[in-house]
């Protein structure tokens, strides 16, 4: 038996120009650009729901939740179907980064941002999900 410590993989992905990540094993699937239909009241971050193997799972913006900026060019909008507990939910993304293994000492504490649970030695930020979308007093959009 090895000593070593667990790596860990994360699925990255741009939100403007900043590389974000998300544990592999959260999420379920990648989608190409959907279109959600809107859902009254909804917070100002969420776009609204897709229906996806019979179950409506709401969208959220991340670009609405996190330091966002001009994604790269190469980027092409998708939508991660990732669960948190027994929801599912859909972050919309400016683009894909891969899939990357990161050992624990190559990961150290977040920052100030909201929802980062730590950083990696090349600067993506790791995401803690339930903080991230915990219930918040987000502004509602009017008239949905």
């Amino acid at each position: 038996m090895s000593a070593e410590p667990q790596a860990v993989d994360v699925c990255a992905f741009w939100v403007g120009s900043v590389v974000y990540g998300i544990d592999v094993a959260r999420v379920d699937e990648i989608l190409p650009r959907v279109v959600p239909l809107p859902v009254a009241e909804a917070p100002a971050h969420v776009e609204g729901v897709v229906h996806v193997h019979g179950t409506a799972v709401p969208i959220v913006d991340l670009r609405r939740l996190l330091p966002a900026g001009t994604p790269p060019r190469t980027a092409k909008p998708k939508v991660i179907l990732a669960r948190i507990g027994r929801r599912r939910v859909g972050l919309r993304v400016d683009g894909m980064a891969g899939v990357r293994r990161y050992t624990p000492a190559e990961i150290r504490p977040g920052a100030s941002v909201p929802g980062v649970l730590a950083i990696t030695a090349d600067e993506c930020r790791l995401l803690d999900l339930r903080e991230l979308l915990a219930e918040r007093a987000a502004p509602r959009r009017p008239g949905l």
